[in-house]
């Protein structure tokens, strides 16, 4: 991927699986934090969908990011390496991803210009510092979340007559480690367009959406808002409790086109559309 040329890449996108951008793992366990202000620390919590650990820090703001590399890339491949196990060699393999950080950037940014550089490096650093321990259906599997970021020597044209605009851009390559590269491997993955999560003010309600977008069926009666806020990991103590409550309103109206309404008085929530479809 390293002796590319930009032009020889939409050919080769052709012949490629489609990765998605989420997998049902991701999105069921815990592993980002409901919190566009995540703690940094050691979080373990297990579940009916199986067990994580997460060592760093990694909030819903981390999982934008993630989202938004997978959905704008230009090219995936992968590196398989040998690895020792006591006596014997097991082979590895790693995803690697080439994206613009630019493009990545402005889509964060949702139409305000671009995304702050300095907290796009700052998530960035969070997800190559941070280890994942995960237990899903039997299997055990530990590493980190990102091992190599670098610039990539793929170099994208840009169309300017402007003599202080580069004539060129340098693509970035990212290499996930092997516990992403395994789920999205194996499990079923989503391909939605991450766009609308971004307009979410906060961080449980975007994890609530991408849990709940996994679930083909939901019950008519609708499910009990504390229940689902304990598969997300989230604090229902009294006062946290009202804090949870009350960003889920800000975002009602919101969440509410996306197929999700909330009967505060009551604590239950209600699938109405079908939420992949609305994540359009």
């Amino acid at each position: 991927m390293e002796d590319l040329k930009y032009e020889e890449i939409p050919e080769l996108r052709k012949k490629l699986k489609n990765i998605g951008v989420a997998t049902e793992s991701q999105n069921r366990l815990p592993m980002f934090e409901a919190s566009n202000k995540p703690r940094q620390g050691i979080r373990s919590f297990k579940g009916r969908h199986g067990e994580v650990t997460v060592e760093g820090r990694l909030g819903q703001i981390h999982k934008n990011l993630l989202e938004a590399i997978l959905w704008k890339k230009e090219l995936h491949s992968y590196i398989h390496t040998d690895q020792t196990i006591g006596n014997g060699k097991i082979k590895v393999k790693y995803l690697k991803v080439l994206f613009d950080r630019e493009k990545v950037r402005k889509f964060l940014a949702q139409g305000k210009g671009k995304y702050s550089k300095q907290r796009y490096k700052i998530l960035l650093d969070d997800m190559m510092r941070t280890i994942l321990t995960l237990n899903v259906r039997g299997e055990t599997m530990r590493g980190p979340l990102v091992i190599d970021l670098y610039d990539s020597p793929v170099a994208k044209p840009i169309n300017t007559k402007s003599p202080i605009i580069p004539k060129q851009v340098k693509l970035t390559t990212i290499v996930f480690g092997s516990v992403i590269t395994t789920l999205l491997d194996n499990e079923l993955k989503f391909n939605y367009n991450p766009k609308k999560l971004l307009a979410l003010n906060s961080g449980v309600s975007q994890a609530l959406i991408r849990y709940l977008a996994t679930h083909k069926n939901h019950p008519p009666a609708g499910y009990h808002l504390k229940e689902l806020a304990k598969d997300l990991d989230c604090p229902i103590e009294r006062a946290e409790w009202y804090d949870i409550k009350r960003a889920l309103k800000r975002d009602a109206e919101t969440l509410e086109t996306l197929g999700i309404v909330i009967n505060f008085e009551r604590e239950r929530l209600f699938v109405t559309k079908n939420i992949l479809e609305n994540l359009v």
